[in-house]
């Protein structure tokens, strides 16, 4: 009988010990939060991320990383292996960048969402899904270094072709032939003011002319009228001298005074402008309701 009874409390005791260590499993299996595992396969540099550094979803964290290594299937490939707590909203658009942790150069996993279906991307500890990756702000910076030292690679042969020593002969001439069509063109100018001045002085001269012209006009328009007044004999001249003499000498008048004006007003331009000779007057300012037209600033309503 009391070898039963030790027998029954060897068995008691291993029952409870076998419960309570179920029940600390169950427990501590209860506490820990659960986790989904994905992997990332990225084809760039990962310099500065290490395991347990922090994944972010939009700026969340939501997991951290649990190695890197290189791909097994690609050695050209690295693996990144990473753990993520059970409602991180990971889904078929879901996609990875590296990104540097401010100053203090470490690197960390951020998700985001792009174009794609949004249904829920299944994984297990087994069979990891993988989740895409896309260059970051370094990868981006790199490539686009290197189209610019490109560039400015081929600007530089462009540049030495053009400015080989056939090249520069042909620009050199070019620069010459500019210098003595400049000399010849200030040479004509200087030759012109003196036909401008000619020009003031002609119509100073016309404008004499038309004044001394309307001053014959005046007496001869006396004395017709004295004329006139002195009886029937001198009536045939005093009409002649009205309706034939005066109108010519008054048409004239007014054809001296136009060109006196004109030629006033052309020996003003030439005088602000003695190119002008040579290339002709510039165009006249659009009206209104032609093309290019601006109203002055002082009339804008």
């Amino acid at each position: 009988m009391e070898d039963k009874a030790h027998a029954i409390v060897a068995v008691t005791f291993l029952i409870v010990i076998g419960l309570g260590a179920a029940f600390v499993a169950w427990w501590m299996q209860a506490g820990t939060p659960q986790v989904k595992v994905y992997d990332i396969v990225s084809p760039y540099s990962v310099a500065g991320l290490s395991a347990d550094a922090p994944v972010q979803y939009k700026g969340v964290n939501v997991g951290s990383v649990q190695s890197v290594k290189l791909d097994p299937t690609n050695p050209r490939d690295i693996l990144i292996r990473i753990s993520l707590v059970a409602d991180a909203p990971v889904t078929h658009a879901t996609y990875a960048e590296l990104s540097s942790q401010g100053i203090t150069g470490m690197s960390y996993i951020a998700l985001n969402e792009g174009s794609g279906a949004r249904t829920p991307l299944a994984t297990s500890p087994a069979h990891p899904a993988r989740i895409p990756i896309r260059p970051g702000l370094l990868p981006k910076l790199e490539q686009s270094g290197k189209a610019l030292l490109n560039q400015t690679d081929r600007v530089s042969r462009r540049l030495a072709e053009l400015l080989n020593g056939r090249n520069r002969t042909h620009v050199a001439r070019i620069l010459a032939n500019l210098d003595g069509a400049t000399q010849r063109l200030i040479a004509l100018e200087d030759a012109a003011l003196p036909a401008v001045r000619g020009l003031a002085q002609l119509t100073r001269e016309t404008r004499k002319m038309t004044i001394q012209a309307r001053h014959l006009l005046v007496e001869l328009q006396g004395d017709a009228r004295a004329l006139h007044a002195a009886g029937g004999a001198a009536t045939g001249t005093a009409r002649a001298l009205r309706y034939d003499t005066l109108p010519r000498i008054d048409a004239l008048t007014g054809t001296l005074d136009r060109t006196a004006n004109r030629v006033d007003a052309l020996t003003r331009e030439l005088q602000a402008d003695p190119g002008a000779l040579l290339f002709g007057g510039r165009a006249p300012r659009p009206g209104p309701g032609e093309p290019g037209f601006h109203a002055p600033a002082g009339r804008a309503r």
